[in-house]
């Protein structure tokens, strides 16, 4: 019992001194020693003593395992700048309004009488010259015998309307235009061209808003 406590003891130490042997570049020498009593004992390049068995063990050299090398730490990266994003456009935005070009006021109007006392709305200061007929008679001085027909070129008058009168102004002949056109008895597409002219002048202008 004394000498398998003894080994329980040494092997530990002997198992240490081979693995330090063994990892030495040299050859170790291993003693195995019992006494009169039966111990036995290991021992590391040294003889047994005196009135011990001996018992030797060669062990051969054992290469070094090289040092693991040291893991170098990574080279530190530069800081990265984040890129902007955009940002999202709001819920529900409401949209811009829409440019809207000034409307202008409607185009002169000019109030004219014609040579027979005829008012009417014109669009020109100098319309077109007309003619008149004239009164004719015969040698005697008679109108039954007369031999033809005479007229007289005469221009009509007109007057510019003033600014703050063209509204309404523009607004007349666009329904006197309609009643030429639709309660005149008359289907003529010239009438009504002519009344389509004058509204879209007439709602395209500051006049209407």
């Amino acid at each position: 019992m004394a000498v398998a406590r003894t080994l329980r003891v040494l092997w530990p130490l002997a198992f240490g001194a081979c693995v330090a042997a063994a990892a030495a570049p040299h050859e170790t020498v291993i003693y195995r020693c019992t006494d009169p009593a039966g111990n036995v004992t290991l021992q590391n390049d040294r003889p047994c003593p005196s009135g011990h068995a001996q018992e030797i063990r060669m062990i051969g050299t054992v290469p070094t395992s090289p040092a693991p090398a040291i893991p170098t730490a990574p080279a530190a990266r530069p800081p990265t700048t984040p890129t902007p994003q955009p940002k999202p456009a709001a819920p529900n935005a409401p949209d811009a309004p829409a440019a809207t070009t000034p409307r202008k006021p409607p185009p002169a109007l000019y109030q004219c009488k014609t040579w027979d006392d005829r008012d009417y709305l014109g669009e020109t200061e100098e319309p077109a010259s007309s003619c008149a007929p004239l009164r004719t008679v015969g040698i005697d001085g008679s109108p039954d015998l007369a031999a033809g027909s005479a007229c007289e070129m005469r221009r009509d008058e007109c007057v510019a309307i003033a600014s703050d009168d063209l509204c309404r102004a523009w607004k007349r002949r666009v329904d006197e235009a309609e009643f030429r056109w639709k309660f005149a008895g008359s289907g003529n597409d010239a009438r009504k061209a002519e009344y389509e002219r004058f509204a879209k002048i007439y709602r395209d202008s500051a006049c209407v808003r």
